[in-house]
């Protein structure tokens, strides 16, 4: 039985994250700023530690679209443990380098699907375990965002070997 891999949504918002710009902020501090924050087309507010009016050390940023992410930022992007949350539900907990998905991390989608895995630039790339909402589950590789090899278990006992992205 082929189950369609759920697509996976990237927080548009969130996937690449711009240096800020100023404007308010306590100057030549570390301890706190507000600063105005630009990823893509989205835009939001940072409140956290700052090197000359960068995000720079903890912090969170508030999108006015509801979007949210939280740890610790590098010249104004996200570095190193983070949290990430949607407006519509889905959450990203896990490591991020150069504001994208990267190391191990666990994504979880609002209706309930999950991936708990290594993250290679922004994609699922690597070990992994994708966990549908249905009980299903793929356990094993992953490549450039698509399963590829491992084990398909389904909700009902039926077990399913796939190679190269297919499931027999």
């Amino acid at each position: 039985m082929k189950s369609p891999m759920t697509v996976l949504f990237f927080f548009a918002s969130l996937a690449h994250v711009l240096p800020a710009t100023a404007s308010a902020s306590q100057p030549e501090s570390n301890e706190y700023c507000k600063v105005d924050f630009f990823s893509g087309s989205d835009v939001g507010v940072y409140k956290g530690q700052c090197v000359e009016d960068i995000p720079f050390g903890s912090g969170v940023v508030e999108f006015y679209n509801g979007d949210m992410m939280e740890g610790k930022f590098k010249n104004g992007q996200l570095e190193g443990e983070a949290i990430m949350k949607a407006a519509n539900g889905n959450t990203y907990n896990g490591e991020v380098v150069n504001g994208k998905r990267h190391g191990n991390g666990t994504f979880t989608w609002a209706r309930g699907s999950n991936y708990v895995g290594e993250w290679v630039d922004d994609k699922r790339h690597g070990n992994g375990t994708f966990t549908w909402a249905n009980g299903n589950r793929f356990e094993g590789e992953f490549r450039d965002n698509k399963r590829y090899n491992g084990m398909y278990y389904t909700s009902n006992g039926r077990v399913m070997k796939c190679r190269m992205g297919q499931c027999r």
